[in-house]
């Protein structure tokens, strides 16, 4: 005992003149009872019998306080009565009270079985035990074991004989919820919430949270990395940093709150030599505290308060993202896959990968097993992260609609950031968002391939909350000034723009294939998208003084674009002197945008629908349009000026020529042979596809193996011309229902009576089901949109990623079915009557 006191004031001393920064002190506490314990063990031991002493806990890394029990274990070999009786003297001897105190409190209850259990057990007793009844907070423990004192053999040996205990080749999922609910259990005992945030040992935000994270991540990455097998925190803390496992910050941070808090643990038990882990409540205990901790100055105490609540807040925060990783019980459980991954497996556990794989649901093992270990083979760095990552998102790609093209992009997409951070840390430390991209992944390799190109979207991802949120054309128009402040010449601008479209049609594609943006949204922002762009690439070629005016059709007028859209367009200016510089202008428009360059087209513009298509004049004025149409326009071109909106450009300009078309197209009475004329234009498309008369187009029925989702029975077609007819038939005396777009306009033709519920509902779902379907075959990249593929895998593909359960191919074929045949219904009722 006097000689625990002396070599307790002499690490004391030197810790208060800065002679043992960090955890010095904890490693000298340590060692001084490493030696105490030795020296005890040597006085009363007997040679029948060779006992070793197991180090556990904070004795066991080194980590001692200044006033604790040290958790020991006892292992033997030979006479177990002689090795039980000196185990027995040694706790006698380090436990008497002398007028010098005690030496040690020695704890032996992490031991099997508890106080319940011998004191001593042989080599193997303890592997009886640990094979049939150890639970996982056991091997937890061993972790920290450390053989400190007696023979060196018998330690070693049980360190070899507990190893495939601690770190077995299979780790069952459940061992990392019980080690989770283990601390929660922890955080709720009563002393520890009557304390709060003054308890820095155990409380939220204290020294536990460090432990247990580390701890577990050792447990689950160490069996596979020798190199994190360590007792001590801050050396296991910085192997996992070192092997990728947690990033470099995080561990820093981690690091620098552990010695932090170990300091004011040591400083607290310093003030009275006593076992303690709650800072005191009254304010001058808690002063001296703060300025034992370098804190000086009148608010010596507040900046400690401070301090401490920014430490626990962040060390709760850490020990939330890595404690609580969901790719921890995933990555435990799949081990075969792990095994690969590392390089470890035999040929047997390649043929167990590939059982794994096909149970997942990956169709073809041998390539996806390529694929893996071209991922994540190795022991670089990269590779570390990447077997970190990967069993946590396996499932989810095996989940999609297209796991092995998921898992194929997911290696282009590593294979082509190389070492960026940014990508492996998403994967590694965000498993929300690595969950999500595998689900992007899964269900379309396309988009794949645009994130390879656009790697910024990928950051972008990170904020899932940002990214839950629909951008509007003022959004992205925000978002094309700012490129054009950047003082690009022409040229680079127009790239810009172009790289522009592309980083924001993928994240409308990453919105629409995780489930946060229905049909609508897609539409709203690619429309939105597009009109930005026009609205910039307008400004980059129009020279000032002149006055140029971009008024959108069809699917861009009615604000409704999909992925594969054109934008039709008409193109209006002044008839001023600077009408030339209009023209040129005009011309160089067309190109900046639809033109293929390395960086690909931005959008494909169609100008054809002007007056007198490709033969008539680029550019016109508001005069010259409004004598075209009022002479010689055909009933088809007027019902295409139902979709007119300005969307770029001189906006006086724009809106003045979209209302003096209006009047023209809703012009009172309506003429007769203009609404004959659209019913006969109909007509004449289906007889032209159906290849029959009238009478047959009237008869032909929606059927779901050759059904054209633009143009066939029950298509959209039918919806917008529908719409349309009710338009021009009502639009004169009603204002209400002079809208672009389809939806817009039958909501208002309901708000008016001109349909009915039923018909509008069966109306609007028709729409909205076969334009989410062309929009999905775009990101199928099949090369017909319009059409669902034949019986196989595509078809099923594309039911999987409208949310079908597998099989859905069937029941998305009977819903289209049902869809075109109610639209086709109400078609005929109200289009022909």
């Amino acid at each position: 005992a006097t000689a625990h006191r002396l070599g307790l004031l002499n690490v004391a001393a030197r810790d208060g003149l800065g002679l043992a920064p960090g955890l010095g002190a904890a490693r000298e506490l340590a060692d001084l009872a490493d030696g105490l314990l030795a020296a005890a063990l040597h006085h009363v031991a007997d040679g029948r019998a060779r006992v070793s002493v197991i180090a556990l806990g904070k004795l066991g890394g080194r980590e001692l306080n200044y006033v604790s029990d040290v958790d020991v274990i006892f292992v033997a070999e030979g006479n177990m009565v002689a090795a039980t009786r000196t185990v027995e003297d040694l706790l006698r001897l380090l436990g008497e009270v002398t007028p010098a105190g005690r030496a040690y409190e020695v704890d032996p209850n992490l031991r099997p079985e508890g106080r319940d259990g011998p004191l001593v057990r042989s080599l193997d007793a303890y592997r009886a035990y640990y094979q049939r009844w150890a639970k996982t907070w056991e091997f937890q423990a061993l972790l920290k074991a450390r053989p400190i004192a007696g023979d060196r053999a018998v330690g070693v040996a049980f360190m070899a004989m507990a190893e495939p205990f601690v770190w077995p080749d299979r780790l069952n999922g459940e061992a990392v919820e019980e080690i989770q609910r283990l601390k929660a259990v922890v955080e709720r005992s009563a002393s520890v919430v009557r304390a709060g945030h003054r308890q820095v040992k155990l409380a939220p935000g204290g020294l536990r949270d460090i432990e247990f994270a580390v701890q577990l991540l050792q447990l689950v990455h160490g069996r596979h990395d020798p190199s994190l097998r360590s007792p001590s925190t801050l050396d296991a803390l910085a192997a996992l940093a070192a092997g990728g496992y947690v990033g470099r910050s995080d561990a820093a941070a981690f690091a620098d709150a552990y010695v932090f808090l170990r300091t004011v643990e040591h400083r607290l038990q310093l003030m009275r030599l006593r076992r303690t882990h709650t800072l005191p409540q009254r304010p001058d205990e808690r002063r001296r505290l703060a300025r034992s901790m370098g804190f000086a100055g009148a608010d010596a105490l507040d900046r400690f308060d401070t301090e401490l609540r920014r430490v626990q807040g962040l060390v709760r925060t850490l020990h939330a993202k890595l404690f609580y990783r969901p790719l921890l019980s995933r990555f435990a459980e799949l081990s075969a896959v792990e095994q690969l991954l590392r390089g470890a497996g035999s040929r047997l556990d390649e043929i167990a990968v590939g059982e794994r794989l096909v149970a997942l649901g990956f169709p073809d093992p041998a390539q996806a097993v390529a694929h893996l270990e071209a991922m994540a083979s190795g022991v670089t760095r990269r590779a570390r992260m990447l077997q970190i990552a990967l069993p946590a998102v396996l499932p989810t790609l095996a989940s999609a609609p297209d796991p092995g093209g998921g898992l194929a992009a997911l290696r282009s997409l590593t294979d082509r950031a190389g070492d960026a951070p940014e990508l492996l840390r998403t994967l590694r430390d965000n498993p929300p968002v690595a969950d999500l991209l595998a689900q992007v992944l899964g269900a379309s390799p396309l988009v794949g391939s645009w994130l390879e190109r656009q790697p910024e979207v990928i950051g972008a991802l990170s904020d899932l909350t940002v990214l839950a949120q629909r951008r509007d054309a003022a959004a992205y128009r925000r978002l094309a000034e700012g490129l054009l402040r950047r003082g690009h010449d022409a040229d680079e601008a127009a790239e810009a723009l172009r790289r522009l479209r592309r980083r924001e049609v993928a994240r409308t594609a990453v919105r629409d294939l995780a489930g946060m943006a229905d049909v609508v949204d897609v539409a709203v922002e690619l429309s939105g998208l597009a009109e930005a762009c026009l609205q910039a690439a307008v400004e980059l070629v129009v020279p000032d003084g002149v006055s140029l005016a971009v008024v959108g059709l069809g699917k861009l007028g009615g604000c409704e674009l999909g992925y594969a859209s054109d934008l039709d367009v008409l193109l209006v200016a002044e008839p001023t002197e600077a009408w030339l510089d209009a023209e040129r202008a005009a011309e160089r428009l067309l190109p900046l945008l639809s033109g293929i360059t390395p960086e690909g087209q931005a959008f494909k513009v169609d100008v054809n629908l002007r007056p007198e298509g490709k033969d008539g004049p680029l550019v016109r004025t508001l005069a010259s349009y409004r004598g075209y149409y009022q002479r010689w326009g055909e009933p088809w071109e007027l019902q295409a000026l139902t979709q007119a909106r300005h969307v770029a450009g001189d906006r006086s300009l724009g809106e003045a020529l979209v209302a003096s078309l209006s009047d023209l197209v809703y012009a009172l009475p309506v003429p007769a042979d203009r609404l004959t004329a659209v019913r006969q234009m109909k007509a004449r498309v289906e007889r032209e596809r159906a290849g029959g008369s009238r009478s047959k187009v009237r008869r032909t029925r929606p059927s779901p193996r050759r059904a054209d989702l633009k143009l066939g029975p029950g298509g959209l077609a039918d919806v917008e011309w529908t719409v349309q007819l009710l338009q021009l038939r009502h639009g004169g005396r009603l204002p209400r229902v002079r809208r672009p777009g389809a939806l817009s306009a039958l909501e208002a033709c309901a708000a008016e009576g001109l349909i009915g519920a039923a018909d509008a509902e069966w109306l609007t779902q028709g729409w909205r089901f076969q334009t989410r379907l062309r929009n999905t075959l775009y990101l199928a990249a099949l090369r017909d949109t319009d059409r669902l593929p034949g019986a196989g895998a595509d078809l099923e593909r594309v039911a999987r990623m409208l949310g079908y359960d597998r099989p859905g191919a069937q029941a998305l074929s009977e819903d289209l079915l049902r869809v075109t045949r109610r639209v086709r219904r109400v078609h005929e009722r109200l289009f022909y009557r």
